[in-house]
């Protein structure tokens, strides 16, 4: 109010001095002069009463006006005593009143922040600061996305298989592997092929089995034993890969939880986020280069021309909210989905891993006095391995190279039943599964038939209902639209930065935007890698594609045939002991009564019942 009522020099001194960044006792200082003046208590002139002012503050005005007279923008005013106008394009000691010495400009710009374009050109190099200060953040992302590339396939060397390997792994297909005789000779594709299986699975196939070392049973030497240990286990966990060098895993404890060690099993080779971590750095590059140029674009645009980039980017952020609560949703019903569906097929191999245990400690119990005895025992003992292996053959691509040829030569096989399988119109592991009833039909009689067969065709059904659920997929509309949906999110979260307030033009301009560009990084990293890790959980035993998320049916094949041997090959318990035969006038055993099946004592009680309740006549 005092300012209003004093001279008009003097007032926009005043409103000088306040805008200017004056002390407090400056202010204090004009604002005495300006009431006395306002008052009447000085009688001085307005121009006197302005200049009075002006010794009062230490203002020299002459030097303020040939400071503005320099300045060649509208944008160069910030941070000075002068202000704008724009009908006369000079810049001019004042305040929000207007000019100083004009007594009137129709479009007189006070603050910088209002002017049209914020671009001040004010000395030499002032460019070249610009682009440094905007242009540091998209170097650093570029620096970060070839580091990531280079350090991506420095890893690739280490861990991808060869040339020669991946060639024969697209070109050699199931059908080839086991079409393959072992009386033909193999194609150099189905060589390769068969060799890198045989190294991948080496705990297998590296043994020899005999029918001696078979019999010898607990006293079977140490180097004719099956390998107590694998290279790798079933399953690959976390703790597995965590743990520390020297230490043995303990599946019974949790080990101590480390955020460095989490993290640098998450950025392993092939592992969901570490596969993804180039792709999201190259989303993060793309949202500092848009960044940059929404700073360009409110320093060198007009104000009415960047309102529509602005608001052009706000829509952009409009959609990508509700995009992100819909991905959001669909991804975690089909995540979750997928990963039970995962622990299901992982607990089908355990649940076959017991259909065989359950048949072979059946046919243990048949006697084991001749040689005849143990070779049905040694029979029984490879059709089922073989039988287990042919069941998961068809579901790990690498173990759909192998032919009978290995498993001839580690002694499951015999050339004659190899030449038999290779003619079978659906696959092996039925003719082998053929066998198996065969062998329990001939070898096992009254009731121990009965649950030998029972346990046989839950081995059929279990082996059956893990190979279904390989072919279980979401449908194929489904899918797709999950996959478009979330690569388009990925593709707009660069063009609308959050959290960040697009009206104000010179906050846009001046603000580097860090936490933004790496929030990009960081969120399109996570869905990225979210569908990596459900396009590679549909191949659950593909130890190419997903190395640590894939089983190892080796290690079950292994674990399997050890407790096979046992069940097999066990000596009888001291503490059970057969009853003696009786025996005839002559001193030969006399037979045994024919044993009864359940259904023939069930019937035997019916017609006792039937016969009691009502007698013949």
């Amino acid at each position: 109010s005092a300012a209003a009522m004093a001279p008009r020099p003097a007032a926009l001194l005043l409103a000088f001095a306040l805008s200017g960044g004056a002390t407090a006792r400056r202010a204090q200082v004009a604002e005495e002069l300006v009431s006395a003046a306002a008052s009447g208590q000085s009688a001085a002139a307005p121009s006197e009463a302005a200049g009075g002012v002006a010794v009062a503050l230490g203002i020299d005005v002459e030097a303020e006006k040939e400071k503005c007279s320099k300045l060649t923008h509208c944008y160069c005013t910030k941070g000075t005593s002068c202000g704008w106008c724009e009908t006369t394009g000079k810049a001019m000691l004042g305040a929000s009143g207007g000019p100083m010495d004009a007594d009137h400009c129709p479009d007189w710009i006070t603050w910088a922040e209002d002017c049209p374009v914020l671009y001040c050109n004010d000395g030499e190099g002032s460019e070249v600061q610009w682009w440094l200060h905007c242009g540091w953040l998209p170097a650093l992302c570029l620096v970060i996305r070839v580091a990531l590339t280079i350090w991506r396939r420095m890893l690739a060397k280490a861990h991808e298989i060869s040339t020669e390997d991946l060639e024969t792994l697209n070109a050699v297909n199931f059908a080839t592997g086991q079409a393959m005789c072992t009386e033909n000779a193999p194609s150099d594709e189905e060589l390769r092929g068969q060799q890198y299986a045989m190294r991948w699975g080496v705990d297998f196939f590296g043994t020899m089995r005999t029918f001696e070392a078979f019999r010898k049973g607990m006293t079977c030497p140490e180097e004719e034993r099956l390998p107590t240990t694998v290279t790798r286990p079933y399953e690959l966990n976390l703790s597995h890969l965590s743990c520390p060098a020297g230490e043995k895993y303990d599946s019974a404890r949790v080990g101590p939880h480390c955020f460095w060690a989490t993290l640098k099993v998450a950025i392993l080779w092939r592992s969901a986020l570490g596969a993804t971590l180039a792709s999201g750095a190259m989303c993060m590059l793309a949202s500092s280069l848009y960044i940059m140029f929404l700073r360009n674009a409110a320093r060198y645009m007009e104000q009415t021309q960047y309102s529509y980039l602005a608001l052009m980017t706000k829509e952009i952020g409009a959609v990508v909210g509700p995009l992100q609560v819909a991905v959001s949703m669909l991804l975690s019903f089909y995540a979750l989905n997928r990963i039970a569906w995962y622990w299901t097929v992982l607990m089908g191999g355990h649940t076959v891993q017991g259909r065989c245990h359950d048949l072979a400690m059946l046919g243990g119990a048949i006697k084991k006095d001749t040689d005849e005895d143990w070779q049905a025992r040694y029979m029984l003992y490879r059709y089922l391995t073989v039988a287990l292996f042919f069941g998961y053959q068809p579901m790990a691509p690498t173990l759909r190279f192998m032919g009978f040829g290995p498993l001839v030569k580690c002694g499951l096989l015999e050339k004659d039943e190899a030449q038999i399988l290779s003619t079978a119109h659906r696959g092996p592991g039925t003719v082998t599964e053929a066998w198996l009833s065969a062998w329990v039909e001939a070898h096992l009689d009254g009731e121990i038939r009965q649950q030998s067969f029972h346990a046989l065709r839950e081995l059929r059904n279990s082996i059956q209902v893990v190979q279904a659920l390989l072919e279980q997929r979401a449908p194929v509309s489904f899918e797709s639209l999950l996959f478009c949906v979330v690569y388009f999110l990925v593709m707009v979260l660069p063009l609308s930065p959050s959290n960040v307030d697009y009206g104000n033009r010179q906050a846009v301009m001046e603000g580097p935007h860090i936490a933004t560009v790496f929030g990009v990084f960081i969120i399109c990293s996570f869905y990225l890698a979210l569908i990596h890790m459900l396009r590679h959980l549909q191949a659950p035993f593909d130890n190419i594609g997903a190395p640590h998320d894939a089983l190892n049916p080796i290690s079950l094949f292994n674990d399997t045939e050890r407790k096979l041997r046992d069940y097999l090959t066990l000596p009888p318990s001291p503490a059970v002991q057969a009853p003696p035969a009786e025996k005839d006038a002559q001193g030969a055993p006399s037979p045994s009564p024919p044993t009864s099946t359940p259904c023939e004592k069930h019937a035997a009680g019916a017609a006792e019942g039937l016969a009691a309740r009502w007698p013949a006549p």
